[in-house]
């Protein structure tokens, strides 16, 4: 139960800073926007870029299938993995922002990915993952082409976790590009 609350209150999070970010006006530019709408492909799942025995690989705990969840207002799709073990708080989430799942009159990945940078001016730069990627609450925040991708495995600031979250986004880029045919 206590798991369900955590992952409820990081969605919360994150979509209260898009929104916010996005009610203040965050600049999309003629590139941003003409992305957007000629962005047409398939839906891509976030469990799609990592799944269930990846994340057990990545984490080392046994899971449960993925909890998926959306928002379409913002084009987000959500995959989180549980622990089996009900006493440890073990978890991966993986969030996705695309466009081809967003409305037509949305903010793109992009301005949302800024937005949501831009709220956390103390971030972590990550160099060498995607084309833009920082660790800030709630995990790893990656940005590729039209794609936002959000990782989350508890607290950020412990070390291992850390070199969780950097794994986790490797390979959720790997197979990012597998899904694209790249």
């Amino acid at each position: 139960m206590k798991r369900n609350a955590a992952m409820l209150l990081i969605s919360s999070l994150f979509i209260a800073v898009v929104l916010t970010g996005c009610s203040q006006g965050a600049a999309v530019s003629d590139k941003e926007s003409s992305t957007k709408n000629n962005t047409s492909g398939k839906l891509i799942e976030p469990s799609e870029l990592i799944s269930k025995a990846e994340a057990e690989q990545l984490l080392g705990e046994s899971l449960q299938e993925a909890k998926n969840s959306e928002q379409k207002v913002v084009g987000l799709k959500i995959s989180n993995y549980d622990a089996v073990k009900e006493d440890t708080f073990k978890f991966l989430q993986v969030s996705l922002t695309q466009q081809a799942f967003m409305p037509d009159n949305g903010q793109s990945s992009q301005a949302i990915f800024r937005a949501l940078r831009d709220n956390f001016p103390a971030n972590v730069k990550v160099d060498g993952v995607g084309d833009e990627a920082f660790i800030a609450p709630p995990g790893i925040h990656i940005l590729k082409g039209s794609y936002y991708i959000l990782i989350a495995v508890g607290n950020s600031d412990d070390v291992k976790n850390r070199e969780i979250l950097i794994s986790a986004a490797k390979k959720a880029l790997e197979n990012l590009e597998k899904l694209k045919g790249n």
